[in-house]
């Protein structure tokens, strides 16, 4: 287009006459009424007037400014010695130090013809009470324990991507492992040439 103003122009045009386009209603010849906006000749058509179209403001929620939060440290004589916190306070504090996928390494290749992998996780400290580790394969949940293993079958050749991801008793998420990505194979019976 040489000149895009035109354009705009033609288009804005076109578009209001078919906005503001009248609707006529009439009888053709085979006796059925027919609305439209360009009636034939000798028709005998009759502009219909329509009603105005309700339009209503979509629902949109009210919203308010949440109130700052205010936060304050306690000065240092208010502070408790460390002697003083609870044992369950001081171990729901500590979080694990390590969580990671250890077995399929990263791109490994792993060959079974049942689909079965082993996927293993090294946790430092071991699991608290309560807590729980959930599998995922390809994002979706493939299982749940308390074990740092576990056995994903039926899984299909090619690429796979495998995470971990660490609940409290609660359901609360505590930790996630890196996306691990690795690659099965089968073993096929290809037909004899």
């Amino acid at each position: 287009m040489r000149n895009p103003v035109l354009l705009l122009l033609f288009l804005s045009g076109i578009s209001l006459s078919v906005a503001h386009a009248e609707v006529y209603r009439w009888v053709d010849a085979t006796g059925r009424v027919v609305y439209g906006d360009n009636p034939p000749k000798k028709s005998g058509a009759k502009a219909v007037d329509l009603p105005t179209l309700t339009i209503a403001d979509g629902y949109a929620p009210k919203v308010t400014a949440p109130e700052p939060a205010v936060t304050s440290s306690p000065a240092p004589a208010e502070a408790a010695p460390a002697s003083e916190v609870p044992p369950e306070a001081a171990e729901e504090a500590t979080a694990y130090s390590e969580f990671k996928i250890t077995s399929p390494t990263a791109d490994e290749t792993v060959r079974s013809n049942t689909g079965s992998v082993d996927v293993s996780v090294a946790l430092t400290p071991s699991l608290k009470s309560g807590d729980g580790i959930v599998w995922y394969v390809d994002s979706k949940q493939a299982g749940s324990g308390v074990t740092p293993t576990v056995t994903l079958n039926d899984l299909t050749v090619g690429t796979h991507r495998v995470f971990a991801v660490l609940n409290d008793a609660a359901g609360n998420i505590i930790q996630n492992t890196e996306t691990i990505t690795f690659n099965m194979l089968r073993q096929t019976a290809l037909p004899k040439r």
